[in-house]
């Protein structure tokens, strides 16, 4: 189904592992395609209600596959590989439910940007993650310019832009860009462990969720407060709704249904 990617769905949680390990995870034209094929197979399939990400092998994946790079042709060609990618990661970053990135290994170029894409990043201990293309005469060119200035302190964003060193795991989590540090070789694990927890809450209301929390970064506060209001009306009318106000009040779990 897929040449760059293994993708398996089980119990609610999508999980997809980038798969050019000999490559660490390097993109490449088949992988933007499949990571296309990828979000539109998702959408169309309701079963998948958490997806996670992570990498074959030693990395997460280390960016764009050099060798790869170096075949485009002029600017046009280079402007279309380009857009390919931000068009992948876009999807990635617009689906409507949430995404968590299980970084098992080295984070970079094209593999920090697709973790900034997911709600959640889980970074193992002995990794780190960074954007270096400044080293090669090059920016972020998949929405890393963009994102991390929206996650990261100003300073923090431009150093790691500027000089292309990236940051340890415990930094990460320290300025804000990780949610947690798992132990070497557990990155997926936690992942796991924070998608069985979604699971257990009302589809709908993550959703809605996550759509209000995208438009407070990138609309008004007046845009994002009707959001809200028009939000918080419609899961007031669901099912699941009702269902955790019996359950608070029998003091019992609540068993959401996703209606």
């Amino acid at each position: 189904m897929y040449q760059t990617l293994q993708y398996e769905c089980a119990d609610g949680i999508a999980t997809v592992r980038f798969n050019r390990p000999g490559k660490l995870n390097a993109i490449n034209p088949e992988m933007i395609e499949d990571l296309r094929k990828l979000v539109a197979d998702i959408r169309a399939d309701p079963g998948a209600r958490v997806v996670v990400f992570t990498g074959n092998g030693r990395a997460f994946c280390a960016g764009a596959d050099i060798a790869a790079l170096a075949k485009v042709g002029g600017p046009p060609d280079f402007m279309n590989f380009i857009e390919n990618v931000q068009t992948a990661l876009n999807g990635i970053e617009d689906l409507n439910r949430p995404t968590i990135a299980a970084i098992n290994g080295i984070a970079y170029g094209g593999g920090c940007e697709i973790s900034l894409c997911c709600d959640f990043r889980i970074i193992a201990e002995d990794t780190s993650i960074g954007v270096p293309e400044i080293k090669i005469g090059l920016l972020p060119g998949a929405g890393g310019t963009q994102r991390l200035p929206r996650m990261l302190p100003a300073a923090i964003a431009k150093q790691m832009i500027y000089t292309g060193e990236p940051l340890t795991a415990q930094q990460a989590v320290h300025y804000g860009l990780a949610n947690e540090v798992a132990p070497a070789g557990q990155a997926l694990e936690v992942a796991f462990q924070l998608a069985r927890k979604l699971l257990r809450l009302p589809p709908m209301g993550l959703r809605c969720g996550k759509l209000l929390v995208d438009i407070a970064q990138n609309g008004s506060l007046k845009t994002g407060i009707e959001a809200e209001r028009q939000a918080v009306g419609l899961l007031y009318a669901t099912e699941d709704r009702k269902e955790g106000l019996s359950a608070f009040l029998e003091r019992r779990e609540a068993k959401f249904s996703g209606r």
